[in-house]
């Protein structure tokens, strides 16, 4: 069921949209409730709407759906999911996974305006991002090889369909974003070196690691200003699976200081990334010791946690991230009782999730759900 945001509070939204980043620190906590009124979205934008590419399924013993969200109403893809979504000159794509009723056999893909487009190289594979430049259509991903004990996975990205290997068997390597800016083709992932792995990126099939072997990282997502190059992701400077979100931009890293209102942030992971003018947006989670994870956006280096007292009990995460007019749109997942993680009767949901300016709704409207909001773009 849809319901309408009420109109009285449009003024008071853009009231918080001007004083909400003033003060740095930890704000923007929600009130943990999950508003059912996905269409709050319907009213934010003059002429504009706002598009969420995920999964869901009605129970964890049912196959997931692949599907996007177009201002809050669900559009049914195929059988599967969905990872990255962009709209270019009216035209939808989105880079996933279909398959069968059974959940097992399909391929990765993409979809254009809901037709779905085979990707070229076998079942093995993972995709990430997905990009339009000039006509062209890529996707990031990995395909896996049969060469050594558990497969050696090879970082790849696709040009219409047709896949180009970035690595070989020789180096362990995996993709994650990608993104066009002036005809150079980038792809972000990381690389097994000296058994540490390196985040890092390539240009137009160029490698470039984003930082030693004397500790862990991974790089996510991309954007661009100009000529500049934002990529989100994070490291582990101290080699103890303690990661420390971060961006880097031209490969110069900036790290976000660990802070929750909650207690002792142990560990920041940054996925999603977004650049609006001067301001650099990052979305992702901090870990909590003896607690949760909490959803989070950075702007600037600010830390704004998302999910509210709730944190005690439930599980937030946050994939991406999308700004117009001020107004910020995150996406995720949330997991109501993380109690009853090991109660293998009742399995553990998740719900697919976005925040407007750090106030959650929830997108589908079930009792018990298992599905995610991947991505978000603004049209």
């Amino acid at each position: 069921m849809r319901t309408k945001i009420n109109l009285l509070l449009v003024p008071l939204l853009f009231f918080v949209i001007q004083c909400e980043d003033e003060v740095a620190g930890l704000s923007e906590q929600d009130d943990s409730s999950s508003l059912s009124a996905s269409s709050a979205l319907d009213t934010l934008f003059n002429g504009k709407n706002v598009y969420i590419c995920g999964f869901y399924s009605d129970t964890v013993e049912t196959t997931p759906i692949a599907c996007y969200w177009k201002d809050g109403a669900r559009i049914d893809l195929d059988y599967g999911w969905a990872e990255d979504i962009k709209v270019v000159d009216g035209d939808i794509y989105i880079s996933g996974r279909w398959t069968d009723e059974t959940g097992w056999n399909g391929s990765y893909c993409y979809w254009k305006n809901g037709e779905r487009i085979d990707l070229q190289g076998g079942t093995d594979l993972e995709v990430g991002g997905i990009y339009v430049y000039d006509g062209d259509v890529y996707v990031a991903g990995t395909r896996l090889t049969d060469v050594g004990f558990f497969g050696t996975p090879v970082a790849c990205y696709w040009k219409n369909g047709q896949r180009t290997d970035l690595t070989t068997t020789a180096m362990d390597a995996v993709a994650y974003g990608i993104g066009v800016n002036n005809g150079d083709v980038y792809v972000t992932g990381w690389r097994i070196q000296n058994h540490t792995t390196l985040a890092c990126y390539w240009k137009n099939g160029v490698i470039n690691n984003l930082h030693g072997t004397s500790y862990f990282g991974e790089g996510y997502d991309i954007a661009f200003s100009g000529n500049n190059v934002y990529i989100s992701g994070h490291v582990d400077k101290s080699s103890t699976d303690s990661w420390n979100a971060c961006y880097w931009k031209n490969g110069n890293r900036v790290d976000m200081a660990r802070r929750s209102s909650y207690g002792t942030c142990i560990g920041s992971e940054a996925f999603g990334i977004f650049i609006d003018g001067s301001d650099i947006y990052l979305a992702g989670y901090n870990m909590i010791v003896n607690k949760n994870g909490v959803a989070v956006k950075w702007r600037n280096g600010n830390t704004h946690e998302l999910s509210g007292d709730s944190a005690l009990v439930e599980w937030h995460h946050l994939w991406d991230i999308a700004v117009e007019e001020g107004i910020k749109i995150s996406v995720g997942y949330y997991t109501p009782d993380i109690s009853n993680e090991y109660n293998y009767d009742l399995g553990l949901p998740s719900f697919p999730i976005y925040y407007v300016n750090g106030k959650r709704y929830q997108l589908e409207d079930t009792e018990y759900q298992w599905g995610e909001a991947t991505g978000v773009y603004i049209y």
